[in-house]
């Protein structure tokens, strides 16, 4: 937990001890060990290379000790414990009905969602079930696709065409500005077109570079320029009027995405239960 959070307080709050109490433990197995596993300062917590091997080495036999907790404790009519999502900003908000249908159906399950835009190793870091598009679900998880496909808008105000003519082909898109998104990995989003056999791929211009699809909407919204989103992210905003919709027919479909999780033999009733759900779940219906 303490690797986790990289914070006594944070850890012992989690775990419902005092702060000097996990300290003291900590120190306790240092001591046991031989080895000192967290370097700390009054600012932060880090481990040691020797604490990073070592919990590494022990995350494994943790997740089975869990995971045997978690299955003797539901043995009862309804799956419990805890599960532990990982997701990005715009898959945690959009697979939110989800979760929260699942948690409506097993009362005695909890959830924790983290929504952050970067690639996280799930196995590691302490996570159940991680939410991406199937080409990025590592090589050695299962993926479980869920919800509805995926669709790109590109999107600009009324205010913003009438200044400027609207663009007839991706092509077009090179003389306006664009509203440009950095991925995790340092590089800029290309912007993907294809219409009957023809592809094109964008590289877009612009003065304004977000790390968001929120921030993305944000912007396109006070009319600097335009915007290339995952649809969902402005359907309200274009069923009111206040984006319209360029490119239409060029805007290709995506896969729909998938929970994905490590190849274990053993796993939770709960993680059983969400994977279940997962795959019966119907977006556009309350249950």
């Amino acid at each position: 937990m303490v690797a986790r959070y990289r914070s006594f307080r944070s850890s012992a709050a989690e775990l419902e001890i005092s702060t000097s109490a996990l300290s003291q433990m900590i120190a306790a197995s240092e001591s046991r060990i031989g080895v000192q596993l967290f370097h700390r300062t009054t600012r932060s917590v880090s481990l040691t290379d020797a604490g990073r091997q070592f919990v590494e080495a022990i995350a494994p036999a943790v997740s089975v000790i869990r995971d045997a907790t978690e299955r003797a404790g539901s043995q009862g009519d309804s799956p419990s414990g805890r599960i532990r999502v990982s997701a990005s900003t715009g898959f945690a908000r959009q697979s939110m009905p989800m979760f929260l249908s699942f948690m409506a159906r097993y009362p005695d399950i909890e959830l924790e969602l983290k929504a952050e835009d970067r690639i996280v190793d799930i196995v590691s870091e302490g996570f159940d079930v991680g939410i991406r598009y199937p080409a990025s679900v590592p090589k050695d998880m299962i993926a479980v696709p869920f919800g509805r496909p995926q669709r790109g808008a590109v999107v600009a105000t009324p205010e913003y065409l009438l200044r400027h003519s609207a663009p007839k082909t991706p092509d077009d898109l090179l003389h306006h500005e664009c509203i440009r998104c950095r991925l995790t990995d340092g590089t800029i989003d290309t912007w993907d077109f294809a219409f009957r056999n023809k592809k094109i791929r964008i590289e877009p211009k612009g003065r304004l570079t977000v790390n968001s699809g929120n921030m993305a909407r944000d912007a396109v919204l006070s009319g600097i320029g335009i915007a290339f989103v995952n649809d969902w992210h402005v359907a309200a905003d274009i069923a009111n009027e206040s984006l319209q919709k360029l490119l239409e027919k060029w805007v290709p479909v995506y896969n729909r995405p998938s929970l994905y999780f490590a190849n274990r033999r053993n796993r939770s009733s709960s993680l059983r239960a969400l994977i279940a759900f997962a795959r019966e779940w119907n977006p556009d219906s309350s249950a």
